[in-house]
């Protein structure tokens, strides 16, 4: 008899422990859906951000190359003058600051392994790029070089190499973002930016 008492006491505790334990655990899965649902939109928004600073690049730096081109094998002209005619050497300003804090957090664990590699990869291009523009400050900077004729054919050579890194960067870029909008469900329009003027 008092076991059964005490059973019937008992039981109603026990659900609403389990019931409190139940809703917790919801409450946090929400959370931290949310929380990677918002973190993969500020990922895909920069990446779009991203995309038109390198199309804006890109569009700049075969201005630069025309010109270059125009005037390689004119010695009237140094590089100086061609960077002055071009209106200066584009580089893109990228950014990454959503996605590397998103990984350094201890919820990195809540997206799966291609999802980071695919970031990872766009890292690998963005170093690249990053590469460029220190070597073709080293390069462009440099008062000696911009009376050197030769330096207009180094120039050439580089831009050529670093507008295929930027396209295959672009490439990365694009092809994570469709892959996140995928795998998480998100809208296209949910994220998209508006090109500044």
């Amino acid at each position: 008899m008092k076991l059964k008492k005490i059973l019937i006491d008992i039981i109603p505790v026990l659900v609403g422990i389990l019931l409190a334990l139940f809703i917790n655990n919801w409450q946090q899965s929400n959370s931290e859906k949310n929380y990677i649902q918002n973190s993969v939109k500020s990922i895909i928004k920069e990446n779009e951000g991203n995309i038109l600073e390198l199309n804006e690049a890109l569009r700049r730096q075969a201005l630069f190359m025309d010109t270059l081109e125009r005037y390689l094998d004119d010695d009237e002209y140094t590089l100086a003058d061609i960077i002055r005619k071009s209106k200066g050497v584009y580089t893109p300003d990228l950014k990454s600051t959503t996605w590397k804090f998103l990984i350094q957090d201890s919820k990195h664990t809540l997206v799966s392994y291609e999802f980071i590699n695919r970031l990872a990869e766009i890292e690998k291009y963005e170093v690249l790029v990053n590469r460029f523009n220190t070597k073709l400050g080293d390069i462009i900077f440099q008062p000696a070089f911009f009376d050197d004729p030769r330096m207009k054919n180094v120039c050439g050579i580089l831009f050529s190499d670093y507008g295929a890194i930027e396209f295959s960067l672009i490439n990365e870029l694009k092809e994570f973002n469709d892959y996140a909008r995928k795998t998480y469900s998100i809208p296209t329009d949910t994220v998209a930016i508006e090109k500044s003027e």
